[in-house]
């Protein structure tokens, strides 16, 4: 893979990484994502162009809106620094091949459900349901572009082999898994499915481990309680996001071979 292949995924990542803060920002709170255009969350005062350059902006404005002065949340660089990254490690892992715009649609999918979840605790209908339709669609064509009807055919059975397993979890324990992350499963397992159904396994298992590891850190030095939610779709994403750059390596520390 060629530096220069890296570093345009990175920079476009970034730049799908300020659409992402859009929906962030707006979609929990039934806004429009199309329009109006980028406000301030503080005076609602329209942002023009040269302050809403990804990561330069926050850096140059330092972290403060240019009309009011209220503080930009850290969130934003945040969301775009980790688009650019996840954009760049699927170019790695991935390749340019036919399926390759599906797993940049993923990567961006999986930092917006992230950060609504950590923000609002929810995985929205309004962003996971058009994911899964855009990934499908991309399949689609990239099987049919390529011949890869058996990928296809993988795909719909990691969904099924990851969204079942967690439907159980969540009907006899809603407590500890929450709807939006039943729904998430599937599509996550879709994703990983498509490289292999070796994949969806180890996706799981890691988004389990990291959970279950996420949550004691929570309880031990977050100060969180028992009973305080813990959204579990951001450890379900890093799961499947490991599962798909680290590769079949990771299921030999569980079974081996």
């Amino acid at each position: 893979m060629k530096p220069l292949e890296l570093a345009l995924a990175f920079v476009f990542g970034v730049a799908f990484g300020s659409f992402a803060n859009v929906a962030v920002y707006r979609v929990p709170r039934g806004f429009s994502v199309v329009s109006p255009g980028s406000l301030c969350p503080g005076c609602e005062h329209p942002i023009p162009w040269y302050d809403n350059i990804p990561l330069a902006s926050f850096l140059i404005l330092r972290a403060r809106c240019r009309s009011c002065g209220v503080h930009i949340s850290v969130r934003y660089p945040v969301v775009e620094l980790l688009c650019g990254l996840a954009w760049a490690a699927m170019v790695w892992r991935i390749g340019v091949h036919p399926e390759l715009p599906a797993y940049l649609a993923f990567a961006t999918a999986l930092v917006t459900l992230s950060a609504i979840d950590i923000e609002h605790h929810r995985l929205p209908n309004k962003v996971l349901g058009p994911a899964s339709i855009v990934g499908a669609v991309l399949f689609l064509g990239a099987a049919a572009i390529g011949g890869r009807w058996v990928n296809l055919e993988h795909a719909a059975l990691g969904a099924l082999f990851y969204g079942l397993p967690m439907l159980f979890i969540g009907l006899a324990a809603p407590s500890a898994m929450g709807g939006g992350d039943v729904k998430f499963a599937p599509y996550l397992g879709f994703h990983l499915g498509w490289l292999g159904l070796r994949l969806v396994l180890a996706g799981g298992l890691l988004g389990l481990v990291a959970g279950g590891l996420g949550g004691a850190a929570a309880l031990l030095v977050g100060g969180k309680g028992m009973k305080d939610p813990i959204p579990f779709g951001p450890f379900m994403a890093a799961g499947a996001l490991a599962a798909i750059l680290l590769g079949h390596s990771i299921l030999s520390v569980y079974v081996g071979g």
